[in-house]
């Protein structure tokens, strides 16, 4: 293995250079840490896109562009999409569609929304009325030298057909708008400008589009004004900074004192300009990056650009979704790369390729669109609370109504179907980072709506972080039928706006009902009632779960070992019963008077012998459920069992497995017995509930871990940095382990949700994953990658749409959706081990291991993908839970 650190200068692959230290990050948000603040455009289907959004004096506006679709089919470009039928139903006139611009605003007290602004009605260029603006594009806060405060000024989308060429606009209060500049700033045939930027005393419109064109333009220039009114705009810039190849100016921020364009470039790629502060002189511009930072067209458009952590972070993108045709440019994905003061850069999110700088590698070891081909543009980037967050455009969602997919897109189609590809993967992707290298998905089936297909803007706010939706599905979208396509309404339609905050839970556990004679268990026991009885709450999922339930209220009965139950809270909510599942006084004395039983307590495979296994899981479950019919008090009795009961799980012909799926018929080794006694248990559990009368809940968990497992996270401490760790057919195998924090609230719906009512669950995880991604995600976030792990694993493409359990029926009956996916639960493993000195952090240059030197990673064993069995042979004595 070659010591990269000696190499930095030419690869481009260099750990102390590439994973520079960061400020201290807020808490990270989850896909379970959002809400929707609106759905089916804020009550309006027609209203298709959040295109700009600011916070402003304590409230959120909202820019809207509304029946896009609609018009596109109205007015087609050159090369239309090949789509049939078209996505949305559209009327035979374009004076049938409301395409007056809206923007609407926010309230956090109340949580209320109102319309502040609706584009007014022109007299139209054919004599008949058109509205002056479609849509609002940009949004920013900025003081003119004339404004007594403050002011919202926004930017505008028009057709130049119709009605007028585009606008800024500004208001004081919100509600009253009014143009800050003429028509086009000068230029009849701009039809919008893009985002609007403050820097150095200016606020900058760089024209996005003209004519019927919305992304490009080669005639308009970039204007600024201290001062915005009609007739105080001056030109910024030459037309296309000189350079006749370049289609207009699309993005611009400021970032290290300086300000940034970046441009639309379908011949080479896109460029990148900079200037420093001027003042009132003439602006200093000079190129830091050309040629889509030497991909070539295939980085088109810089398209979303953000400072962080000393840097500019800029994301790539081809316009119309990812295939410019009238360019006959592409399909492809989008990259990210960063900036530095000093002109520098490198490579995050892409393909490898050689440079004037020399060899690129992506730090991150992740290929365009993340890893995904439909994700045409990164598109937009914000910083909040520490971390800078990234969405996607993900057209997969189209592929239903495509004639005309490309052989890549078909292929997928083909091998796992639409609906699978639209349920785990279709939407628009969230993504966030604290140190531009390591990355983790906050969501990549557009927060469980795959009509979501683009996160297209985002704003931090005191509430947390904003982010609106690109959906024009609003109304009636066509739906399959066995005698055709139909269109009917769509409940998923419309724009979203979604607000993420680490104080938003995924679930609000119940609070405990009691009549008034149940005592609680600190009281003088005249009465033994409790609200819940738990074996097995010394383990990990346990000591996980019961802080929760304290939180609430709720009073527990704990069934421990002798000398164990030191490891739970010191609580008068809690009483601990000595004893284990062979011991009939202390289960009678844990059962009595409980609402709800929940019995995790189990021996795991590999851990004990065949009859010490069969005696806890089986004869333990039975001695339970006796104690449980003998105590008459249960309301619900819930059995947490394992994956281990399916008979094909590592059959790939077979999956995704769902709770129909077969069972295990024979034993024989570890996995297949364990299978079978947590298959006994359950039909205990569903016998005797249908016999005395009292509800089920059966949960088959993959494999659990999180900061402080038995299995998990010692592997990532002491196997994943090894650079042989995940090779081989075995480390290929995908797995879909779930995070500890989605078990519990697995568990919780478990016990207290009517969906849950005599029903068994799969509970896995969001996502899939193999040992060699463990692996590879390991060595970059401590610093040890080699060029093997920083190179897109080229599979992934594929294996993100692979599901080993299929979780739909714990989505549809319970509404859980699992929200912390693999690359999330290893990070916090990562760091926690960090802050021990565990594993070393970037920068500190830890020395990389050498082939035939440091120790191999142990062969994996046969038979793994639940619970214990998971992992090597030698780590499983460990996994034993509370019996």
């Amino acid at each position: 293995m070659t010591d990269l650190r000696k190499e930095g200068g030419s690869d481009g692959v260099d750990p102390l250079r590439g994973v520079r230290p960061h400020p201290e990050a807020g808490p990270a948000l989850t896909a379970g840490n959002f809400r929707r603040l609106a759905k089916n455009g804020i009550g309006d289907p027609a209203n298709a896109y959040v295109h700009g959004m600011e916070y402003f004096e304590g409230r959120l506006y909202c820019g809207m562009t509304r029946n896009s679709f609609k018009l596109l089919n109205l007015f087609p470009p050159i090369d239309p999409p090949a789509l049939d039928p078209w996505p949305v139903d559209v009327p035979p006139n374009v004076r049938d569609l409301d395409m007056q611009g809206q923007i609407w605003r926010w309230t956090p007290e109340d949580d209320s929304w109102e319309m502040a602004y609706r584009s007014p009605l022109i007299e139209g260029k054919t004599g008949e009325e058109a509205p002056r603006d479609l849509g609002y594009r940009g949004m920013r806060v900025f003081q003119g030298k004339s404004d007594r405060k403050p002011n919202l000024y926004v930017s505008t989308m028009s057709t130049v057909l119709r009605g007028c060429a585009a606008h800024v606009l500004r208001s004081e209060d919100g509600l009253n708008f009014e143009p800050a500049c003429e028509p086009g700033i000068g230029n009849d045939n701009i039809s919008t400008f893009r985002e609007l930027v403050d820097f150095d005393g200016y606020l900058y419109a760089p024209p996005a589009g003209e004519g019927i064109q919305f992304n490009s333009n080669r005639t308009g220039v970039l204007k600024r004004s201290n001062d915005p009114r009609p007739g105080n705009w001056e030109t910024a810039c030459d037309l296309g900074f000189g350079d006749k190849t370049n289609n207009g100016i699309f993005m611009m921020a400021k970032a290290n004192d300086q300000l940034y364009a970046g441009t639309f470039n379908n011949y080479e790629g896109y460029q990148v300009w900079t200037t420093p502060r001027c003042g009132d002189g003439p602006l200093q511009w000079r190129r830091v990056i050309e040629k889509g930072a030497y991909r070539g067209p295939l980085s088109e458009i810089a398209m979303g650009m953000v400072e962080f952590n000393g840097a500019l972070y800029v994301g790539s993108s081809i316009q119309n979704g990812g295939y410019d045709r009238t360019n006959l440019v592409g399909p492809g994905a989008g990259e990210i790369i960063r900036i530095w003061p000093d002109d520098s850069w490198d490579l995050l999110i892409g393909m490898p390729r050689d440079t004037p700088q020399g060899f690129k590698y992506p730090l991150s070891g992740i290929a365009p669109g993340f890893d995904n081909i439909f994700s045409g543009y990164t598109w937009r980037m914000c910083v909040h609370d520490g971390w800078l967050y990234v969405t996607t455009f993900d057209w997969s969602v189209f592929l239903q109504y495509a004639h005309r997919p490309s052989p890549t897109a078909k292929r997928l189609v083909d091998a796992v179907s639409f609906e699978q590809l639209a349920e785990v993967g279709g939407g628009f992707e969230l993504w966030r980072t604290k140190d531009g290298v390591n990355w983790q998905p906050v969501t990549i089936n557009g927060l469980n709506n795959p009509y979501n297909y683009g996160g297209r803007t985002m704003v931090s706010t005191p509430h947390g972080l904003a982010v609106g939706t690109a959906n024009v599905f609003g109304g009636k979208s066509p739906a399959r039928f066995a005698s055709g396509w139909q269109y009917v309404e769509n409940p998923d339609g419309g724009t979203e706006i979604l607000l993420g905050d680490h104080n938003i839970k995924p679930y609000e556990t119940p609070a405990p009902v009691r009549s008034a004679e149940v005592a609680d268990i600190a009281a003088p026991k005249r009465t033994r009632r409790c609200d819940i009885a738990i074996t097995g709450c010394t383990g990990f999922i346990g000591t996980n779960l019961i802080p929760k339930l304290l939180a609430k209220g709720y009073t527990i009965r704990a069934l421990v070992l002798p000398g164990t139950g030191d490891v739970l809270p010191d609580s008068p909510q809690i009483e601990l019963i000595e004893g284990g599942l062979g011991d009939t006084d202390a289960l009678a004395r844990l059962v009595e008077g409980a609402r709800v039983v929940l019995h995790m307590a189990a021996r795991l495979a590999g851990s004990c012998t065949l009859v010490e296994l069969r005696e806890t899981n089986v004869e333990g479950t039975h001695n339970l459920i006796r104690a449980v019919n003998a105590a008459g008090a249960c309301a619900r009795f819930v059995f947490c069992s394992s994956v281990a009961a399916y008979q094909n799980q590592f059959a790939e012909a077979e999956w995704p497995i769902h709770e129909s799926s077969a069972l295990r018929v024979d034993g024989g080794h570890d996995l297949s017995d364990y299978g079978m006694t947590k298959i006994a248990g359950e039909n205990l559990a569903r016998f005797y509930g249908r016999k005395f009368g009292y509800e089920h809940a059966i949960l088959r968990f993959a494999l659990v871990y999180g900061v402080g497992d038995p299995l998990v996270d010692p592997m990532v401490k002491t196997e994943a940095p090894k650079p042989e760790f995940g090779k081989g057919q075995q480390g290929e195998q995908p797995r879909q382990f779930v995070h500890v924090t989605d078990a519990v609230e697995a568990i919780l719906r478990a016990c207290f949700e009517p969906g849950a009512r005599n029903e068994t669950f799969t509970v896995a995880g969001p996502d899939v994953i193999t040992y060699r991604d463990m692996g590879r995600m390991t060595r970059i976030a401590i610093g040890k990658a080699s060029k093997d792990d920083l190179d897109p694993d080229r599979t992934r493409v594929w294996r993100r749409y692979v599901q080993q359990y299929d979780i739909s029926k714990g989505k549809n009956k319970l509404k859980f959706y699992p929200s912390v996916p693999f690359a999330e639960g290893l990070r916090e493993i990562v760091e926690a081990a960090q802050a021990k000195g565990e594993l070393p952090r970037p920068g500190q240059a830890p020395r990389l291991a050498r082939p035939g030197v440091d120790r191999p990673q142990r062969v994996l064993t046969e038979g793994q993908g639940a619970d214990a069995a998971d992992l090597p042979q030698e780590t499983r004595g460990a996994a034993i839970s509370a019996e």
